[in-house]
């Protein structure tokens, strides 16, 4: 097993950002400003570092994670936990049950921006002679982390209020998303791939690189064009170039041909390659935890264990440190709380039997959202092992009523759990006292570390995997996908171990699917395919619809899913799955021509709000 270090990531809160004006968020951010900060190279680098941390202060929590509010939207999961989670409930219903649903994220993305302008505009106030490579590493850095936010928040909100400048203007009104957010976006994709170099950063020590650049360039491209444009299916598709403003790093138009150009750069010279097995992704198949999992034998028997965090298929991702704590603002963003979330569900069956412990190993408990959408499993061939890498059937797997029960307070539980970001567990957990060693986790940091435990809480705070942004795999699917050829398709293909297939836009939409479930990035595929304003007709309402009558547990018994309030193919036609604004910077704007609400969402909209958990 590739060596774990549980340790610390470079995340300093207190460095300098300026404070968005009041209509961006009410809160100032940092004690510093750009009158006094950043002073040195120094200070830039750690007001970088900072930067890298707000992806933490999301991880505070899940349900304002871009990842794992998307996957719980999509079609493949529902949002699953207790009967009082109305917060995962509502989400999954493309409603939300109070104001402030997600005021974090949208404090998160400002926060981002923010810090990422304060990079960019203080990078020339010192001298670089002799380290320009450095100086453009950073800038290019930074232009990575900006055109990441403001991709977030454009897939969250869509016109969203924006501006690129060392601070932000009174007022800062709403900018079209598809006419001036998305042109800033690409350019700032292309500033950091062409900016920063190859090998530049150790992989997996966090910083974005210039293949990840590249691979995002292609995700923001797809989206806009295929969303934006209705462009459908890409391979086909005439694409006309796209005008990019003028920044550091820009030379022109962009056009298919060029982010086409940037995949194969990243694929071929990123120094990036696909794990030899899908299974070795993902945390079950730990040294620690393999050999108590007969799923994995023939892994243990080849001495195959977990690729680990930053492995050579990761290309960007969130990164997590042993210090979170529940008495800290943020802090609890530093365990991967997504893990935590899409634990088995705990409580009881009525009976005393509870999941989690050692009858269930090696998968942990926690709030069990997030769950899989039993229509992912029915549709998905088993001949795929790709299929039983991804899901746990829990009851099969587990056996139901010994190692895994569906509790008195279960929720939209089919009994499917996401393995990919699962709690994972040892033998040598301590199954009587979840604040000790409960996770592998835990097990590992006591045996190799003098670190206490992060919050004296294993089975809350035990958890370090990395949420995986960006992988290869996704980046050759992009370029299968873009081209209409299908070499990197069947690359990805054989690694999964299932017959290699010509292009179509059909196949190549189910290898996404297959490849890519549970990750988060179903939601935005189906949105790019459909188009925006494509109405209950289109490829994302009908998919999100086809989630009515699924068979779901809800307290023990089964019955089967139905909307809400009215139909998921309603909700997706009236928000273009864009969520609600919170309501609180609309109140901050007092002023429609600053700030909107976008359509679909509201105190008048009667089928968008959700005042108690659904009854099935």
């Amino acid at each position: 097993m590739k060596k774990v270090y549980i340790m610390a990531i470079a995340a300093l809160f207190t460095f300098g950002v300026t404070s968005c004006e009041d209509f961006l968020d009410s809160s100032n951010y940092t004690e510093a400003n750009t009158s006094n900060y950043p002073a040195s190279a120094e200070d830039l680098n750690k007001e970088l570092a900072a930067l890298y941390g707000v992806m933490n202060q999301y991880c505070s929590d899940p349900l304002q994670t871009f990842w794992f509010v998307n996957n719980i939207m999509s079609d493949d999961s529902n949002g699953a936990g207790g009967t009082g989670d109305v917060e995962s409930h509502a989400i999954g219903h493309l409603m939300v049950n109070k104001e402030g649903i997600f005021d974090n994220a949208w404090h998160c993305t400002y926060v981002g921006i923010a810090r990422a302008n304060a990079v960019i505009y203080a990078v020339d106030a010192f001298d670089w002679t002799g380290q320009e490579a450095t100086r453009n590493q950073l800038l290019g850095e930074a232009y990575f982390m900006r055109g990441l936010f403001y991709l977030w928040g454009s897939q969250f909100w869509g016109d969203i209020p924006a501006y690129w400048a060392a601070v932000a203007p009174d007022p800062c009104p709403q900018q079209s998303a598809e006419n001036v957010i998305y042109p800033h976006i690409l350019a700032d994709f292309v500033s950091a791939s062409n900016l920063m170099q190859h090998g530049a950063t150790t992989r997996g020590d966090g910083h974005a690189t210039k293949a990840a650049a590249e691979g995002y360039l292609a995700r923001a491209y797809m989206f806009y064009q295929g969303f934006y444009k209705k462009k459908g299916e890409l391979a086909t598709a005439t694409l006309e170039d796209v005008e990019l403003p003028e920044q550091e790093g820009v030379t022109g138009p962009l056009s298919k041909s060029q982010v086409v150009g940037y995949l194969e750069d990243a694929i071929t010279k990123g120094g990036y390659s696909l794990v030899p097995d899908f299974r070795l992704l993902w945390q079950y198949t730990n040294e620690l935890t393999a050999p108590d999992y007969p799923y994995v034998a023939d892994l243990v028997a080849a001495g195959k264990f977990w690729a680990g965090n930053g492995n050579s298929e990761e290309m960007f991702q969130v990164q997590f440190g042993n210090f979170a704590s529940w008495n800290a603002s943020n802090t609890m963003g530093f365990t991967n709380m997504t893990s935590l979330y899409c634990g088995l569900r705990c409580d009881d069956n009525g009976a005393g039997v509870s999941n989690g412990d050692l009858a269930s190993l090696p998968f942990g408990q926690g709030w069990g959202q997030g769950t899989i959408n039993a229509k992912l499993w029915d549709d998905w061939s088993d001949s795929d092992p790709r299929k039983a890498a991804t899901i746990l059937d829990a009851p099969a797997e587990l056996t139901e009523g010994v190692g895994f029960v569906f509790t008195t307070t279960c929720s939209e539980d089919a009994g499917y759990y996401n393995k990919k970001w699962m709690p994972i567990t040892c033998s040598a957990s301590s199954w009587d006292d979840h604040n000790t060693a409960y996770t592998w986790w835990g097990v590992y940091r006591v045996a190799n570390t003098d670190a206490a435990n992060n919050n004296g809480n294993s089975f809350q705070g035990d958890h370090f995997a990395d949420i995986i942004l960006l992988r290869l795999a996704d980046v050759m699917l992009m370029h299968s996908e873009l081209t209409g050829t299908a070499t990197y398709m069947n690359q990805v293909q054989a690694r999964a171990g299932v017959p290699q297939t010509t292009y179509s836009w059909a196949n190549i939409k189910n290898e996404r699917r297959w490849e890519l479930a549970g990750e988060g990035i179903r939601f935005n595929d189906l949105r790019r395919w459909s188009g925006k304003d494509g109405g209950e007709g289109c490829m994302a309402a009908q998919a999100l619809e086809a989630q009515n009558g699924t068979r779901v547990n809800y307290t023990g018994r089964w019955t089967t899913m139905h909307h809400a309030a009215s139909s998921w193919k309603a909700r997706y036609a009236a928000t273009d799955g864009f969520l609600q604004i919170p309501p609180a910077q609309i109140t901050i704007a007092d002023d429609p021509e600053i700030l909107k609400q976008n359509p679909g969402w509201g105190s008048d909209v009667k089928d968008a709000n959700m005042s108690g958990t659904p009854v099935y």
